[in-house]
């Protein structure tokens, strides 16, 4: 039965930032931590506008404090305080914004892994929504088979197998931990998931394909 090596996280990797790109720390098979930068961006503008918009929110916050002092001192009316109130908040929500639009120019790993494709390059000014890498945890991966819905009678969670690597020529022990919730009608097949057992598989990779053997019960 053949089945394939499949990496339990792997995300590929875009933005919505329009600007360029000034950063790839790491190339293609490369390894990182989580937090690690992946992309940095060209921001100077971003964070001078944003250094200038915290700067509107500080004297719209201030103008507000007075209007509020003089308010309860009854020196103003309450249609000037409402209208210090909403220009301080669209002069704060104006730089959260700009602060969230900042805080994209660093694209961090959400997991440690490896770099499996690098589409982008540094200085490169990407469209939006552009895949500018592909990355993946190469130290948790799982074993995708497909296998003939009859077996469900015996096959649960838990049965063992033993599966060859292609690319390696190694043997190692798996055990199904799941299956798929449907049944294809057509083939009458349905995708199994296997896990590898305890032992040294730092060679096996995603996308490299294998054989499974099962032992049915009572063969």
């Amino acid at each position: 039965m053949r089945g394939v090596v499949r990496a339990v996280r792997d995300a590929s990797i875009a933005t919505d930032l329009n600007a360029r790109i000034m950063k790839l720390p790491f190339r293609e098979g490369e390894s990182f931590k989580a937090g690690d930068t992946l992309v940095a961006f060209d921001c100077d503008k971003p964070e001078a506008e944003m250094r200038a918009a915290v700067a509107e929110d500080a004297v719209n916050r201030i103008a507000l404090d007075n209007a509020q002092q003089l308010d309860r001192r009854h020196a103003i009316g309450k249609i000037e305080v409402q209208a210090a109130k909403a220009k301080w908040d669209k002069a704060h929500a104006a730089a959260e914004a700009l602060s969230f639009r900042v805080r994209d120019c660093k694209i961090v790993a959400p997991f440690s892994g490896r770099v499996a494709e690098l589409r982008a390059r540094e200085f490169e000014m990407p469209a939006t929504g552009q895949p500018l890498l592909r990355i993946v945890d190469a130290g948790t991966v799982e074993i995708d088979l497909i296998v003939p819905s009859a077996w469900l009678v015996w096959l649960k969670s838990g049965t063992p197998l033993q599966v060859k690597v292609d690319e390696t020529g190694k043997a190692y022990a798996a055990k199904v931990i799941r299956t798929a919730a449907a049944v294809d009608p057509v083939s009458q097949t349905i995708k199994i998931t296997a896990g590898f057992a305890a032992g040294d598989t730092s060679a096996v990779l995603p996308g490299m394909s294998l054989d499974a053997l099962f032992e049915r019960p009572g063969s």
